[in-house]
């Protein structure tokens, strides 16, 4: 034993010796070995190079994030501020592209029958804006009727519902304090005469400013969805021969394809329902013996087009309309009621029948659509506010980043025959839902 201990201590040594040799400024007793010592005993006061790596990495992902959220709201704030302040600009060309979306079927099968592509799209832009010509012109003397009639018919309401016409009574309280007021002057005194003109909800000058604006606005209309049908497929062209592969186009090119099949679906459908919807109030205010039914059947169409606020606001109209209309405030509530169940009955069975798999949006934020466009592009936003929507979906829908936001607007958040209702899974939550 005492020989092979010798032995064990002579190899050391001889170990040192050697590596004194190699490194001749070497230290002897920083080359010496050290007696190992137990991390538990003696805790390294370094972190490992990997703990560090992932701390960095962790700390560079978390302010990647960060940034990317910021430019996010930046951009998204800006894409806001131009919407808002540029709508003169944006509203015709939405309107001419939805107008391309859904005329774009109907022009193909055109030209399949030897029809020319500008010719076709001339044929359709002459046919539907020479039926809007149409139905304005047979419609603008009796609404002109209404509306210049409007303060004399709120003044007759006045004694059948005092609610409605109390603000009015404001201005003849201000004529009797004026006449209070006055002091007699001397029969040699001259005097001066004051006249005053009854308020009118149409002011000429404005009508016919307005007037001019519209037609500014119809025919830029016009010529956009004429130029778009006739060109629209070359631009669409050019733009896709900018992508980098045949991958990339047909993926982009499949897209839009399902959004101009989801936009012109809905649009042809629900301009089919708002016309039955309006052939079927025109015949009811007919029979209850509403003065010009007509106009009050396209009304009823052309509100029908802003879901949930847009037949409670016809419905007020027409109310009032009947109220200065018949001499009994029962007759007009019979009139706003039969007009209201009828746009209640579309609404309740015939649009979720037609529209179900196209339009798979909550009321919810169908109002907040409505609510949104209407405060950036007004009355033109409100009535875009769901075909708006739908290109929104689709486009959120095309992108895994913003796939959560498609799913809040309507888009199927399962697998097709998957069962998903997370509300009834989560007993807290079910048992507080009245579903």
């Amino acid at each position: 034993m005492k020989n092979a201990h010798d032995d064990r201590e002579t190899s050391t040594t001889s170990v040192l010796a050697i590596d004194r040799r190699i490194d001749p400024g070497s230290d002897p007793e920083a080359a010496a070995p050290r007696p190992a010592s137990h991390p538990s005993t003696q805790p390294s006061t370094t972190q490992p190079p990997r703990e560090l790596s992932s701390r960095s990495s962790g700390l560079l992902e978390r302010n990647d994030r960060w940034m990317r959220g910021m430019v996010t709201a930046i951009a998204a704030i800006l894409t806001l501020g131009m919407l808002y302040i540029a709508s003169d600009l944006l509203v015709p060309i939405a309107i001419a592209a939805l107008a391309y979306l859904s005329l774009r079927p109907i022009e193909a099968k055109i030209c399949r029958w030897g029809v020319p592509q500008a010719a076709a799209s001339a044929m359709l832009i002459a046919g539907l804006f020479s039926s809007l010509a149409l139905i304005i012109a047979l419609l603008y003397s009796p609404a002109q009727q209404w509306l210049t009639s409007a303060p004399e018919s709120l003044a007759a309401i006045r004694g059948k519902f005092q609610s409605v016409a109390e603000p009015l009574t404001a201005v003849d309280r201000a004529g009797t304090a004026v006449d209070d007021a006055t002091i007699p002057l001397k029969e040699d005194e001259p005097r001066i005469e004051v006249a005053y003109q009854k308020p009118s909800i149409v002011d000429e000058t404005v009508l016919i400013n307005q007037t001019g604006q519209m037609l500014a606005f119809v025919a830029a209309i016009a010529v956009l969805t004429f130029f778009m049908l006739s060109t629209g497929d070359d631009l669409l062209n050019r733009t896709l021969g900018v992508l980098p592969n045949s991958r990339s186009r047909g993926e982009v090119l499949k897209k839009i394809g399902d959004i101009q099949q989801s936009v012109g679906r809905y649009l042809a459908q629900i301009t089919c329902i708002n016309i039955g919807l309006g052939v079927a109030v025109t015949f009811v205010m007919w029979l209850v013996g509403m003065p010009t039914p007509v106009l009050w059947g396209v009304m009823a169409a052309l509100f029908n087009f802003i879901p949930y606020v847009g037949p409670l606001a016809a419905t007020s109209i027409v109310f009032l309309a009947a109220a200065s209309s018949f001499d009994t405030m029962s007759r007009a509530c019979l009139t706003a009621f039969a007009f209201w169940l009828t746009t209640a009955v579309e609404g309740q069975f015939v649009t979720p029948t037609i529209l179900g798999k196209t339009l798979k949006v909550g009321p919810v934020v169908v109002l907040i659509a409505v609510a949104f466009w209407g405060f950036l592009w007004g009355l033109s936003g409100v009535f875009l506010a769901v075909p708006l929507l739908i290109v929104q979906r689709k486009i959120f829908a095309s992108f895994e980043a913003t796939y959560p936001l498609a799913v809040v607007l309507g888009e199927d958040a399962c697998e097709p025959g998957e069962e998903c209702d997370p509300i009834k899974d989560h007993k807290p939550i079910a048992e507080a839902s009245p579903v």
